[in-house]
């Protein structure tokens, strides 16, 4: 080969590898500087407020803690994005929860977009803690609390504007569990607090061995008295009365499951999602059998999953693979539908009862999607999800845009203020472009329920429009193995997007490539090398002797 050509292919090498580099070094240069300024973006066309509107919000910021210079933009402007996690590390020395929060402050702060409410799994990412919070939408911090050491489920409480149930953990050590004869031991729990009073108090919890902080994901409220808790451990559903802490009913995974699907070990089922319908039926969420399935009551008066019903399949991760959250959307709705977190392939989507079957109606992923867990269509049309590991919440309009997002670590599950409990109204897809809606006098969805069908000719899912580059790079990412991309992504710092492991894979495929020219450029045979090593192996045993 000419030696201009070689000097070519050096230049290309060095070139790409320099953009590559380049690339990656960008996202952590954005990620420090969103981290250092708190910044976010508003769009364009903030929406009318008079000055003194302005002027209240702001202090209203500054007294809760929040930052005074985010209030150029009112709450009502649509912000696209919100980074608050340095809000959160402030309110950690400098607000107490509820303070100088009125009801009517709360309110003339959320707008039209609402209070949102967030629980964090944090301790998942380095040493970050975990947090409850309450979140206007500039990202002024309204109520937090960090007592826990994770947060998983948050419910709106009906009847009471700011009120929120949530689902924690803590740990323990030394005489605390003594009981179990262990050194470690955790409190789970399931709480009660105001977010603008601060008032709180504990409504159901155990103490169990063991390091499990993951043992209850959610729990759902069946009505004054009882809840139903989904026990990851137990592999197991139960109802508890609140007023004495005794377990009333139980359904076990082993009545339906064998023990050669899903997980192995002490993780078989991991239930992370338990949702009483108004029908009566209960929806579960067993993560590792990368299904959701219905719980029907049987002539016996027990329950019993109904087949028919069982959305995904064990092992087929074309429809669910290791999915969180699923939201039910009913019959006057638009439905029988659900909207689901599909979590190791990094989307949202919803499936549509059609004709006793569960079809695509909708889905959504951008580039920066790492792996979804929470999802809830909100009465807007919107849909407001949780994007665990990359960091941030995001609501997107029927468009598919995204209308608002803030940038919170390792978040679990978000619940919109004033939408219902796992916001019950939002429509299926194929009315978002006309919501509210207003829900139609039917039946109950029951076991046999179908939906009415799409209008003849109609596209069942729906998608918004995409560039070529974001084409280019969701190709790439459905090609990639999900396991392999999710557990880069789930190890590394929190800046890293999957364009930079990509583009990392690049560099390190160049910089192979180069050398390897390099090698045979020199003359060099992988014959030769090892003639060569093997002569210098024999002359140092020789000199040995």
């Amino acid at each position: 080969m000419r030696a201009r050509t070689r000097s070519a292919l050096r230049v290309l090498f060095l070139t790409v590898m320099i953009l590559s580099a380049a690339a990656v070094g960008q996202s952590f240069l954005q990620s420090t500087a969103g981290a250092e300024t708190g910044t976010e973006t508003a769009t364009a066309t903030p929406a009318a407020t008079t000055p003194d509107d302005a002027t209240t919000v702001a202090e209203e910021n500054r007294s809760a803690g929040g930052d005074a210079t985010a209030t150029a933009a009112p709450p009502s402007s649509g912000l696209t994005e919100v980074d608050v996690e340095s809000r959160f590390q402030r309110a950690k020395s400098e607000t107490l929860p509820g303070e100088n929060w009125s009801t009517q402050r709360v309110r003339a702060a959320s707008g039209e977009r609402g209070l949102t409410v967030v629980a964090t799994q944090g301790f998942y990412v380095g040493d970050q803690t975990a947090e409850l919070a309450a979140l206007t939408p500039d990202g002024s911090v309204v109520y937090f609390n960090d007592t826990y050491r994770v947060y998983f489920d948050v419910d709106p409480v009906e009847g009471e504007r700011y009120t929120v149930e949530y689902v924690a953990a803590k740990h323990f050590e030394g005489d605390d569990c003594e009981q179990f004869h262990s050194g470690q031991c955790t409190r789970n729990v399931v709480n009660r607090v105001n977010l603008t009073t601060g008032d709180h108090e504990t409504v159901y919890a155990e103490m169990t061995p063991q390091v499990a902080s993951g043992r209850w994901h959610d729990v759902d409220r069946i009505n004054d008295t009882h809840l139903i808790v989904a026990d990851i451990v137990e592999d197991s559903v139960f109802v508890v009365d609140t007023r004495d802490d005794s377990v009333v009913w139980e359904w076990r995974f082993d009545e339906h499951y064998s023990r050669e699907a899903g997980g192995q070990g002490g993780d078989w089922t991991h239930v992370n999602d338990v949702e009483v319908l108004s029908d009566g039926r209960i929806m579960l969420s067993p993560r590792n059998m990368d299904e959701v399935i219905f719980l029907d009551r049987t002539d016996g008066g027990g329950y019993a999953v109904d087949e028919n019903w069982t959305l995904g399949e064990d092992g087929n991760h074309s429809i669910l693979y290791e999915q969180h959250n699923a939201d039910y959307i009913p019959r006057a709705y638009g439905g029988p539908a659900v909207v689901v977190a599909d979590s190791e392939n990094a989307r949202v989507v919803e499936y549509q009862r059609v004709d006793g079957e569960w079809v695509q109606s909708w889905s959504w992923q951008d580039v920066r999607l790492k792996w979804p867990r929470d999802a809830d269509r909100l009465p807007n049309g919107n849909t407001l999800l949780v994007d665990s590991n990359g960091n941030r919440l995001v609501e997107v309009n029927a468009d598919d845009e995204i209308v608002w997002s803030a940038t919170v670590g390792m978040p679990y599950d978000v619940e919109r203020i004033g939408t219902g409990d796992e916001s019950e109204g939002g429509p299926a897809a194929r009315l978002r472009g006309r919501a509210p809606v207003e829900p139609r006098t039917q039946p109950e969805d029951g076991a046999n329920g179908t939906a009415t069908p799409p209008s003849v000719g109609a596209s069942l899912e729906t998608t918004g429009d995409r560039t070529p580059a974001d084409r280019f790079w969701l190709t790439l990412k459905d090609v990639t193995p999900s396991l392999v991309t999710n557990g880069i992504l789930y190890t590394a710092p929190p800046w890293v997007l999957f364009t930079d492991l990509a583009f990392a894979a690049l560099f390190v495929l160049v910089g192979l490539c180069w050398a390897t020219s390099e090698f045979y450029w020199a003359g060099h045979t992988l014959r030769g090398v090892a003639a060569g090593i093997g002569r210098r192996v024999r002359a140092g045993v020789e000199n040995v002797r």
